[in-house]
């Protein structure tokens, strides 16, 4: 059977994905399901899954679909049966620890990750009120805490379930693996306590190093840029403007703050041709580069998406170490298929979910894309390349993107991965130099890079381009018509006429861009009212956004990231109220705001929030009307 790992890891992954937002029953019922999948097929072969004449075509090809069957229904077993066990030993347990005013005995397991005011730590438990705990946790804090990164710290502090009050960020961080969060409780009268830790631990000099690159990031470079080469370097995103990050949110380049295949390829490989060149031993140099992996895996703290890319590289070396081609898909699957075991609850963050897609797309789709683009359309390979590299990750991203981000993504992501993306790889290799060899040229040169960065993105980001944003209905006709697409191309194939793989794609790609483009067009007038909370509200339509009390900022923003708005055309404090006014310095620091109205300063007065949309403030009131709608905020 070709490609197994391919077959296991994409599999689990897919099953998992979905369980992920089902209720908990659905679990037991997969597992029905795949069991009872699993003994058909294995009724179904007539011999083992080693064939024992594996020359003869007939019998390979008769044998190979039960082989599939019965591995991907063992494989779904599988995932089904770790996530029960997650869920029994860690997710579960670890709820039941919810209090407050207990004494937390941990260790701290990461730097300081400053954010919206606050520092926030990961904690490993290992007391809590006396009894012994093993738990993963976040402390925030308001001022920094003064330890060392695997030092101890006991504090009196209350715990509580993150995400609690709101279902989408409780998803986000069931899938990230951290279901509780604590802080000091009577931070005054009861400070923490840190005790140093005299035995050695491997990601301490790591941490330090990451800690040293931030600063010397920080004291080298301007503001932004410094922010833009922490993001890239190391993940840290806690520097980057509100300005900056909407601009790449619109262009749909975000993804290049998450650190992934694109940036360990291109550090990897670009060390492997430097020792090569140098004429260093091939096996030195292949071994020296998988060392590097494995080190940058853990300086930007193992996540998801750079373990995934991480696993993938150390495949293709070993390869290169024996001589002998590694299989992208297949390494793929095996990456996915660790991952998922280490914790299943994963394969619901939707960055896990984009990163495989993309990549994906791009083993399956990039190079039969590129060959026609030059050669029959006579494109010069530079344009060639990243337009297939785009097309073929976009391929598989759309519909994850179209299901679960409610503003979609822009039209935008096409030009923008044209321009952006051949100058992530240059950008961080200029930054990374300079942080250990300062030489102003050099800074210079990677300064540049980061403003032409900027500036194009926040350019492209002006256009307001078009975006693709799907409904249940659009989406549901456009995968009924890829599936009818993807089985009338099996059909094809099996009857020995197959089609071309490149039509197949460029038909699905169709669909998905229609079921993607018709809702956001024909919904394209429509004005949405998004409540963020007690007295505040959001109302959208489009690009432009209106913000109608202030008592939520983090939740006015993170509607805004969604729906990809990058300023506010008016923001109304209704009344003096702390309900009402609560976030607006926050609102008013981060956010561009064209009109701000104050009912402090005045009262009973009609404003425009944009051409077809009228309001009127009066006695702490906020009265609305378009098309002969009439809509009253109290």
């Amino acid at each position: 059977m070709p490609r197994p790992f391919a077959i296991i890891g994409y599999t689990m992954l897919l099953t998992l994905a979905v369980l992920f937002f089902l209720p908990e029953w659905a679990v037991f019922v997969a597992l029905g399901g795949f069991s009872l999948a699993l003994v058909i097929a294995l009724v179904t072969t007539n011999s083992s899954f080693t064939l024992r004449n594996a020359s003869k075509r007939a019998q390979r090809s008769d044998q190979a679909p039960p082989q599939v069957v019965a591995t991907s229904a063992a494989a779904g077993l599988i995932a089904c049966l770790l996530l029960v066990l997650q869920l029994a030993t860690a997710y579960y347990p670890a709820l039941e620890h919810t209090a407050q005013g207990v004494e937390v005995r941990a260790t701290i397991t990461s730097n300081a990750d400053a954010r919206f005011g606050r520092y926030y730590y990961q904690l490993r438990t290992h007391e809590i009120d006396g009894q012994a705990v093993n738990l993963r946790m976040r402390l925030s804090s308001p001022v920094p805490v003064y330890a060392e990164a695997y030092d101890d710290i006991v504090f009196t502090g209350n715990i509580f379930l993150l995400g609690g009050d709101d279902p989408d960020m409780l998803q986000v961080h069931r899938a990230r693996g951290v279901y509780l969060g604590t802080f000091m409780h009577r931070w005054v009268d009861e400070p923490y306590q840190v005790i140093p830790r005299d035995s050695f631990h491997p990601m301490r000099p790591i941490l330090r190093l990451q800690r040293h690159m931030q600063r010397q990031l920080t004291t080298l470079y301007p503001g932004e840029e410094s922010a833009l080469f922490r993001a890239m370097l190391l993940g840290d995103q806690s520097g980057i403007s509100w300005a900056t990050g909407a601009d790449f949110r619109v262009t749909g380049k975000w993804h290049i703050f998450s650190v992934s295949g694109l940036h360990m390829s291109v550090l990897a490989w670009t060390l492997l041709k430097v020792l090569r060149a140098l004429r260093v031993n091939d096996k030195l140099a292949v071994c020296s580069c998988a060392a590097f992996v494995l080190f940058f895996m853990a300086l930007t703290g193992f996540t998801n998406s750079c373990v995934r890319a991480g696993i993938m590289m150390l495949i293709m070396l070993a390869g290169e170490l024996f001589n002998r081609r590694a299989d992208a898909l297949n390494s793929l699957g095996f990456a996915a298929m660790v991952l998922l075991a280490i914790d299943p609850l994963s394969a619901g963050h939707i960055g896990l979910q984009l990163s495989f897609a993309a990549t994906l797309g791009i083993v399956l789709f990039a190079n039969r894309m590129a060959k026609p683009l030059h050669k029959q359309l006579r494109l010069p390979k530079l344009f060639a390349e990243p337009l297939a590299v785009t097309t073929a990750a976009l391929a598989l991203t759309l519909p994850i993107t179209l299901l679960r981000l409610p503003g979609g993504t822009s039209l935008l992501s096409f030009p923008a991965n044209m321009v952006l993306t051949p100058l992530v790889g240059p950008a961080m290799i200029l930054s990374g130099i300079s942080v250990f060899i300062p030489w102003p040229p050099l800074m210079w040169l990677a300064t540049q890079l980061a403003r032409f960065m900027m500036w194009s993105t926040n350019w492209m980001a002006g256009l307001g381009a078009p975006r693709l944003q799907g409904d249940m209905q659009s989406l549901a006709f456009a995968f009924g018509m890829c599936a009818v697409i993807a089985a009338f191309a099996l059909i094809m194939r099996w009857r020995k006429q197959p089609v071309p793989l490149r039509y197949t794609t460029l038909a699905v790609a169709v669909f998905m861009m229609i079921g993607g483009w018709l809702p956001g067009h024909l919904a394209r007038h429509e004005i949405h009212v998004t409540q963020l909370g007690e007295g505040s509200y959001l109302v959208s339509q489009g690009y432009r956004a209106a913000l109608l009390g202030a008592g939520d900022a983090r939740a006015a923003k993170r509607e805004m990231q969604l729906r990809g708005q990058r300023e506010l055309q008016v923001m109304v404090l209704p009344t003096t109220q702390r309900e009402h006014t609560a976030g607006a310095p926050e609102m008013q620091r981060d956010v561009p705001i064209a009109l701000l109205i104050d009912a402090a300063l005045t009262d009973n007065v009609r404003f425009n929030l944009w051409d077809d949309l009228t309001g009127i403030l009066h006695d702490g009131r906020i009265i609305l009307e378009w098309d002969g709608r009439v809509l009253v905020f109290e």
